[in-house]
């Protein structure tokens, strides 16, 4: 059973991640947990007018307000849901005390997620409000992967026919493949292992592609898939290239640390990525 953590702030964009998700736990059997993290006091500017928002009786109709909606959006989600879907979907509701990025990553851990399913707003919105800081922060802190999907993303889950995996062929990148393949195993998905680089590939580094493939191809048989290098600089511009000529419907990376491609995958990057496409971008963790 896949377990799909799907974190609601009641926006379209969060229930637009709900539907996402939905699509895709039809396609095997899965538990949704849909979580709605309620932090009881609101931030006041400094000098505001004490008109008591934080009061005991604001706290208490803002959360039977929030409690009631999730209640609402849950049920609105099984009237949605098909005989495929019925027959092999688990849904849950989590009302949980809270920021929603610490109590995220603590639902995350505890119900041991094999993705965290967010909504963020889409393209021509800021860098800062397109991704969020609550999104940054659970992508860089869950060791679950995550998933962000663009409020305008118009991915039909049922024709998921490519994927973009962006790889420098490291140890890491072994784990997050087959978790990427166990997530769209359903789908009869192709999957694009690229490397993008601004140098032609010395030996080294078509010994480690060739490895990969040479692995990919031996455990996983059935699944279609094609590997190389991609040579383009600025890396935004050749990856968006790249998305629109091979008709991407998903990309994929792992998140880097210490090694020297670090800086092509940092938070910024990551950003940007999100900032420039209407692409689902799904995050693993090391």
């Amino acid at each position: 059973m896949i377990n799909i953590l799907v974190p609601v702030t009641f926006t379209d964009y969060s229930v637009n991640a709900l539907t996402y998700a939905l699509t895709l736990a039809g396609k095997f059997p899965s538990k949704i947990t849909i979580l709605h993290s309620f932090p009881e006091y609101e931030d006041l500017e400094e000098e505001a007018a004490p008109d008591m928002p934080n009061s005991e009786e604001s706290i208490r109709r803002r959360e039977q307000d929030a409690r009631d909606r999730l209640t609402a959006l849950c049920q609105a989600t099984i009237n949605k849901m098909t005989t495929l879907q019925d027959r092999n979907v688990e849904l849950q509701n989590r009302f949980e005390f809270g920021y929603p990025e610490d109590v995220i990553i603590q639902v995350c851990k505890e119900m041991n997620s094999d993705v965290v399913i967010m909504g963020t707003k889409s393209k021509g919105e800021t860098i800062k409000e397109l991704l969020g800081s609550i999104t940054a922060d659970v992508m860089k802190r869950a060791e679950s992967p995550v998933l962000a999907v663009p409020a305008n993303s118009k991915v039909d889950l049922d024709k998921l026919s490519k994927v973009l995996f962006i790889t420098d062929f490291s140890d890491s990148d072994y784990i997050s493949i087959h978790k990427l393949v166990r997530l769209i195993t359903p789908f009869h998905t192709e999957i694009h292992a690229i490397r993008f680089v601004n140098h032609k590939p010395d030996k080294a580094e078509i010994r480690k592609q060739e490895q990969f493939r040479d692995y990919c191809k031996a455990t996983y048989r059935n699944h279609r898939m094609k590997f190389g290098f991609e040579k383009g600089e600025p890396f935004i511009p050749a990856l968006e290239k790249y998305v629109g000529d091979n008709n991407i419907d998903l990309i994929a990376m792992t998140k880097r640390k210490r090694n020297m491609i670090a800086q092509l995958f940092s938070p910024e990057i990551t950003r940007k990525i999100l900032f420039h496409t209407d692409i689902p971008l799904l995050v693993f963790h090391p």
